[in-house]
């Protein structure tokens, strides 16, 4: 089986609307959709980052055998909070404008990194503490959109 890419990635918060917010307005992804107080989708290029509150969807729901063994979260998939990293894929000529973004909304960047490839990256945190990097195409061989 060959997979062509990743096309989404779920992340944690029981503050949805901060990090709505942050998402949106700071880092300029584009609204999907949402549920109030339970999930906000997002579009990241050819990705999606979806926002689960984890006090809604790890709640469990019957599947109909009355069995607790059938109980699966809302959903559908056991994933706890915790703490992720990430990256958000730029164009190499983005970077400056990227990093000067960052500083002009008071965003600390952690770690900044030039690879072997003379890609770059830049590392720093969301409002619930995970690791968000912007990283520079070329830096991973896959195909590019």
């Amino acid at each position: 089986m060959h997979f062509r890419k990743i096309v989404e990635t779920c992340i944690y918060s029981s503050d949805l609307v901060k990090m709505k917010n942050f998402y949106i307005n700071t880092l300029e992804l584009e609204f999907v959709s949402e549920e109030k107080d339970r999930h906000v989708f997002l579009k990241a290029g050819q990705s999606m980052l979806l926002i689960f509150n984890p006090n809604k969807t790890l709640a469990t729901t019957d599947t109909g055998n009355g069995s607790n063994i059938n109980q699966l979260p809302i959903h559908g998939a056991f994933a706890p909070p915790s703490i992720i990293h990430f990256a958000l894929e730029i164009e190499k000529q983005n970077y400056d404008k990227a990093k000067y973004m960052l500083n002009e909304k008071n965003i600390k960047i952690e770690k900044e990194v030039t690879w072997e490839t003379g890609t770059n990256s830049m590392y720093f945190r969301d409002p619930v503490g995970n690791l968000v990097e912007i990283i520079t195409h070329g830096s991973w061989p896959i195909d590019h959109v």
